[in-house]
């Protein structure tokens, strides 16, 4: 049901791919495999059989983000969806227009991205509205008052 979509990456994100391909060729040169343009990206690291392409349900699996649950990664009750939503309320908050937020998540609607994140742009104008009175503070008549 998704459309395709670019989805545009940092530096940072694309230094951590660039460390995780390193990681899968010096893995392959120790085990004395050959890899390739048309190697799959997500691997069987530590399991036999070795370099081999994970199935998309292992790579789903929910229980590996239970795994790292129990391993104390994150909050209790994480899940991967939850940088999805990270990243739409950071996003809007910087001044991204709604629409670019929406398309960006694959929104097919662009009122399902303001239903569920709609917040976030009230919650900033009301914080602007609760700090009126400091903003003003700073105007002052020429007469002193």
């Amino acid at each position: 049901m998704m459309r395709p979509r670019r989805v545009y990456a940092g530096t940072d994100l694309e230094r951590l791919f660039a460390d995780y391909l390193t990681h899968l060729a010096c893995r392959a040169a120790e085990l004395g495999m050959p890899i390739s343009t048309d190697s799959p990206l997500l691997v069987n690291l530590t399991r036999p059989p070795r370099q081999a392409a994970m199935r998309e349900g292992t790579v789903r699996d929910r229980d590996r983000t239970a795994a790292l649950r129990k391993k104390g990664s994150g909050p209790a009750a994480w899940t991967p969806h939850w940088f999805r939503h990270s990243h739409a309320t950071a996003l809007l908050p910087a001044g991204t227009p709604e629409w670019v937020v929406s398309r960006r998540l694959g929104r097919a609607h662009l009122q399902t991205t303001l239903d569920l994140y709609g917040w976030v742009r009230a919650d900033g104008a009301s914080r602007a509205a609760a700090n009126w009175k400091s903003y003003i503070s700073a105007w002052q008549l020429t007469d002193g008052r």
